[in-house]
Order: structure tokens, then sequence, then C-alpha cells
């Protein structure tokens, strides 16, 4: 019976590298060439007579060897800094480019504010072309559009059944008009996202003033915009309001409950988040250095010493 050469194992005693590269190309191939007892010898490759068939296999066991010995070394993942950005805010920072469209009763009274008592009549966009908004937002590299829905004035461009003061009460299309329908439709028609702005402010509407009643109203249009036009990326709710306006509590925390139900993957605006907040001032530029986290317990929507805040805050929330 042929006596079975050295197994594979042998090389676990070569006590160096340089001593493991002198005998490799034997203790390699020999283990390759291992006779079975029982069973007649296999013939044994010369090894010295094949040193490139012994360099490959030696080369394939160190590439072996040393890809273990790496992913022992491999560094755990360390714990996040928080706070940390949310899915929805992380893409939120990679667009880069968003469009906002103000566009209702002030394009038609050249004001900033409506007074809220505009005859709806003044609303005729006769010439309204959405495709060709969405053409001028992908030409200029946007990936979201956002339309103000219903401004401070009250009025809404879309025919909502809580209110009067809106696009059925105007000739456009024989009342039958809805600006949002249209705008979000181009948007996808163009693979632009779509966000919407609504006021809380509401020159307008006479349950202004009365909490439970005006609450109600404000959510149950906030339920026909999230749930009637599809996917919604963004939403808007601007804290600002006239120094003389009537008192109004909002029930904020109640709305956002609500939006994140009806589209759990948008990302709220208002001058303090909670997914995206205001730069703190109406030209467009930044505090320095501007971080994104923010102090939640510093500020409240709406209150004018916000601002100076905002514009330079730098704590962790």
């Amino acid at each position: 019976m042929a006596k079975p050469t050295r197994p594979f194992p042998i090389i676990a005693k070569i006590s160096s590298p340089s001593a493991w590269a002198a005998q490799w190309p034997v203790y390699i191939v020999s283990s390759l060439h291992m006779a079975v007892p029982g069973k007649e010898a296999p013939t044994t490759v010369d090894t010295m007579a094949s040193p490139l068939l012994s360099l490959a296999t030696a080369a394939l066991a160190v590439a072996v060897l040393i890809s273990t010995t790496e992913a022992w070394r491999a560094t755990p993942t360390p714990l996040p800094v928080l706070p940390i950005p949310s899915a929805a805010q992380l893409k939120w920072q990679r667009r880069e480019v968003i469009m906002f469209f103000h566009f209702g009763m002030n394009t038609f009274t050249d004001s900033e504010w409506g007074t809220g008592w505009e005859d709806p009549s003044l609303f005729y966009p006769a010439r309204l072309d959405a495709t060709q908004w969405m053409d001028a937002a992908r030409a200029a590299g946007a990936s979201l559009a956002i339309l103000v829905a219903k401004h401070h004035d009250g009025f809404c461009v879309w025919p909502s059944e809580y209110t009067a003061h809106s696009v059925r009460a105007s000739p456009w299309r024989g009342g039958r008009g809805d600006v949002v329908r249209e705008f979000v439709d181009a948007a996808r028609a163009r693979g632009v996202d779509t966000g919407l702005y609504l006021s809380p402010w509401d020159r307008h509407d006479e349950r202004y003033g009365q909490e439970v009643a005006y609450n109600e109203y404000y959510e149950s249009q906030l339920h026909e915009l999230l749930t009637g036009y599809g996917s919604v990326s963004e939403i808007w709710f601007d804290g600002a309001k006239g120094k003389d306006a009537t008192n109004m509590t909002y029930h904020f925390q109640e709305w956002f409950q609500t939006v994140k139900q009806l589209q759990p993957s948008i990302n709220i605006f208002s001058a303090v988040g909670p997914d995206v907040r205001w730069v703190g001032d109406e030209t467009g530029e930044a505090g320095t250095t501007c971080w994104s986290t923010v102090n939640r317990s510093m500020i409240t929507i709406g209150e004018a010493s916000d601002e100076k805040y905002v514009q330079t805050y730098n704590t962790i929330s």
C-alpha cells in the first residue's frame, strides 16, 4: 500500500515567510497528490520540473490567506453623530434645484399679500400652460416644483369643497378649472416631483380666529390636497402673518401628524421644520455658517424673534 504524502496543512509548520517561499512548491503540490490507502498511488508531479504550476498555485493560496487576514482587520462602522437626516431629507439635499410657483390671485392684482376680499372673477388665466412651466423646470435642472395652492388672501386655486372662495367662483374654465390638477399632471408627465403650499394665515375665511372651527377647516383642506392629487413630495406651512392679524392658535403638531399619515415620505417645510426649514430671510441668503441642525425649543413657527436665530443657528436638535 502506498504511503500517503503529507496533506495541505503541513504549510502551517513554516515559521517565516522566507522559509515558506523556499519550501512552498514542495508542500503545495504534494498536498494535491496524496495517495489513498488501498489504492495505487497516483503519479506525483515533480515540483522542481513544474515551477510555473507551483508558483501559480502558491499565488492563489497566498491571495486567499491575505483576503482572510484583511477581513479579520475590518473596522466596525462608527456610531452616527446625531441627528442624522431621514431618507426624505437626504433626497431633498441632493435635489439642489427646486422651483417655486407663486401663481394665484396675487398674480392678477400685482400684490404680495392680498386682502382676502378680491373678487374671484379677477382670476382668469386664459393662457395657462402648466406643461410650459414644467419644460422650464426641467431646463433649469429642477427635480421638484412647488405650487402655492392658497396664499394669505385665502383664494384656493383648486375647487375646494370647504369654501366658496376658489376657482369654482371664477369664470376660468367655466368654474371647473383646477390649477393644482394641471400642475401635478404636467409635472408627472415631465418627471418632476411636486410640492404644495397651503397658507395657515387666511385673510378671507370667517372661521379664522376660531381655534376649533378654523383648524378643522385647514386640516380638511390638507386632506383634499394630500389625497386627491397623488404623491406629494413637500408641503409648506408658512408662519407669516400681519402684525394686526386676528389672533389664531394653529394646531401644527396635529397637522404634521395628518400630513405624515397621508403622505409618509413627504417633507414638511416651516420656519422650524420638522423636515425642511426657512433660511431666515426673504432674499435667499443663508447665514454664515448656516447649519442644518436646529434646537426646536428655541423657536416657534410664526414668531418674529425666530428670524435672527434661524439665520445663524448652530445648535443640535
